[in-house]
């Protein structure tokens, strides 16, 4: 199966739910779009869903490319995870300004933050790596404790999509720096 296909199937769904929103984009019309069928679609995605999350995690891999430049310049481990943890609350609120109906928000929401979990992973895995081998963190299972990291946040997220002017960011690295402590 061809990459530059599954760009080109991708790229047209963007423009739809760019233009339409997700629910009223339709596999039908990206067909129709680019004069192939749906079958050729689903051969590279199994679902609009699929698809969706396709395309915001390519733009997470991005912004956690641009974050990881950026903690380029920390001094420590516990400095680029605060500012990454900032970054991404940054993140957060600029998206959730946007502005959703209810089944949009629901949807994209959810897709979009396991997109972004997946992408920001493997960052927040290497820093606590690399924090508890110089011995700044004194936590002894970096997987547990990028778990534990992920569900603050992911809380502290979902605090923030019912009150998006709450500040709980600080909160969370609180939590989190005590944990790695």
């Amino acid at each position: 199966m061809s990459d530059s296909r599954k760009v080109e199937i991708a790229d047209a769904f963007k423009r739809r739910f760019e233009h339409f929103g997700f629910k009223k984009t339709t596999v039908d019309d990206v067909a129709k779009d680019l004069k192939i069928s749906k079958k050729t679609i689903y051969s590279y995605f199994s679902t609009k869903e699929e698809i969706f999350y396709h395309i915001v995690y390519q733009v997470a891999v991005r912004l956690r490319n641009q974050m990881a430049r950026e903690l380029e310049k920390c001094d420590t481990n516990r400095e680029k995870l605060e500012n990454l943890i900032r970054m991404i609350f940054t993140q957060t609120r600029q998206w959730l300004k946007e502005g959703n109906d209810a089944f949009e928000f629901k949807y994209k929401y959810r897709i979009s933050e396991l997109a972004f979990k997946d992408a920001y992973s493997e960052l927040v895995q290497a820093i606590v790596n690399d924090g508890i081998a110089n011995g700044e963190f004194s936590a002894t299972s970096p997987d547990m404790m990028s778990l534990f990291i992920q569900g603050i946040v992911k809380e502290s997220m979902d605090k923030i999509t019912s009150e998006p002017d709450t500040a709980v960011e600080d909160e969370a690295i609180t939590a989190i720096l005590k944990l790695l402590a």
